[in-house]
């Protein structure tokens, strides 16, 4: 059976919203946040080839020259249902392309591609998340929460160009895997209000995906900072 290892991190650093559904202000009761992440990425595989014999691994900001930076859209949706529970959807997607000349052989399923091969390489991931938060802690301006979830990971990424497989002759090769599972997560999320109109948010997550043969996980942490403009709009940075 092909095997495929799969390691990415990503962290995010601002957005822009309306309302923040991390954990949600107090008061509110539906919220919509519309972001943009500036994220720093990282990520890594290792394909087998069908008798079992691993490849290389490949990191492909390193190797294969994809971005280390990206600006992701986002999307969450938060519904407080009563005084102790919160519910949350979010979306966000990562797509990268890139050109590079090797500087050392690698291999990829199949595939072998030399030294100074001139490749063509892609890593896309979007994520479906829900989660169900329990608010532990609740004071005038401090809330603390633990949630549980799940998520679906669609990751699509592949490597292309002269390279050979066996004994064969050099020529065109695209090697490329895509995988879409639902993930568990867990994690712990918190609000305080310092002054009228101002919020500070944050969360932590653990998304660990385990299917068959595929392994992967991602940390994801969040912090914000928000501002009330109006009744029903926040203005923010996180």
């Amino acid at each position: 059976m092909a095997f495929l290892r799969i390691a990415s991190g990503l962290s995010a650093a601002a957005g822009l919203f309306a309302a923040p559904a991390l954990a949600q202000r107090f008061d509110d009761t539906v919220s919509i946040r519309l972001e943009a992440y500036f994220a720093g990425v990282g990520s890594s595989t290792q394909a087998a080839t069908v008798s079992g014999t691993l490849g290389t691994s490949i990191d492909f900001e390193k190797d294969l020259r994809l971005d280390k930076s990206k600006t992701l859209p986002a999307l969450e949706i938060g519904w407080r249902v009563n005084d102790d529970w919160v519910l949350q959807g979010q979306y966000y997607g990562l797509s990268r392309r890139s050109s590079a000349t090797l500087d050392h052989e690698i291999s990829f399923g199949e595939t072998v591609w030399p030294l100074s091969a001139r490749l063509g390489a892609g890593f896309d991931s979007d994520v479906y998340r829900f989660t169900i938060g329990n608010l532990i802690h609740q004071g005038p301006r401090l809330e603390l929460g633990l949630g549980v979830g799940l998520h679906a990971t669609d990751f699509e990424l592949f490597i292309e160009g002269e390279g050979q497989v066996g004994n064969g002759p050099v020529r065109f090769h695209r090697e490329g895997r895509k995988i879409f599972a639902p993930l568990p997560t867990i994690g712990a999320f918190g609000q305080w209000e310092p002054a009228s109109k101002w919020t500070l948010s944050g969360r932590v997550d653990w998304l660990s995906l385990g299917i068959d043969d595929y392994r992967g996980r991602l940390i994801n942490s969040e912090a914000s900072v928000s501002y009330k403009i109006h009744r029903n709009f926040d203005i923010g940075t996180s």
